[in-house]
């Protein structure tokens, strides 16, 4: 494992978990793009590895906000999302997903821009979870869809029920990861190594809640789900 690489990974992921500890998710859109540009055998499972970690420090800071009542179907349909995004890694192309996935994000961001106020229900949040599957499994970016379907609630809440649903998202594609061959020792201990810069992402990105809080938390949501989907296209385009 090389110094400067494993470097720059660390500072991208050091600033992804800032932001998603402060946001509620976009530690992969920030980290994807430049870890994919240095070392592409570490996308996507030291990030979801690194997003696991995470995940437990914002359910545990966020607890009394966490709404498992509406959690229980995007747990259900994230699993055959998860199921989908693996099998589509290992039979499909992944230049034109990666391009798909960033068209419909996009598309998605310009929709609820002009779009009308919605409530988080469980249907909605169970076909998000479908499509996170599929996305995040893929492209290691699967926070999109259920952020932009959450994002009329409140930030506390938003965040907590964010991070539960990551913790479990986190676990079913490493779970897939293993049993496709993506995860073995050495990703293992690279994935390890990246841990420490969790926990100090975690702790700035606390102190930054209360400037999201303050009337900034949808507009901020909004451009991190646009760039997610121009950070899959631009990963799309570097493989060519």
């Amino acid at each position: 494992m090389e110094l400067l690489p494993w470097s720059i990974a660390a500072i991208s992921l050091l600033i992804g978990c800032w932001v998603q500890t402060a946001l509620g998710f976009g530690m992969a859109v920030i980290a994807a793009p430049l870890i994919i540009l240095v070392e592409p055998n570490w996308v996507p499972a030291p990030i979801t590895a690194t997003a696991l970690i995470l995940s437990f420090f914002n359910i545990w800071s966020e607890r009394q906000h966490v709404q498992l009542n509406k959690l229980w179907l995007p747990f259900v349909t994230r699993i055959p999302g998860t199921i989908v995004g693996a099998w589509l890694l290992l039979q499909l192309n992944v230049f034109w997903l990666q391009v798909f996935v960033a068209g419909s994000v996009m598309l998605a961001v310009v929709i609820s821009h002009f779009g009308t106020k919605f409530e988080y229900t469980q249907r909605r949040m169970g076909v998000a979870a479908f499509v996170s599957g599929i996305m995040g499994t893929t492209t290691s970016i699967g926070g999109p869809p259920m952020a932009l379907v959450m994002q009329h609630g409140a930030p506390p809440a938003v965040r907590a029920n964010l991070s539960v649903y990551f913790a479990y998202s986190c676990t079913l594609s490493l779970i897939a990861y293993a049993y496709i061959g993506l995860l073995d020792k050495q990703m293992m201990q690279i994935s390890l190594s990246f841990i420490p810069l969790s926990i100090i992402g975690f702790y700035f990105g606390k102190k930054a809640r209360r400037y999201v809080d303050d009337g900034r938390f949808r507009p901020l949501l909004l451009c991190l789900c646009a760039a997610s989907g121009l950070a899959a296209l631009g990963g799309a385009l570097i493989k060519i």
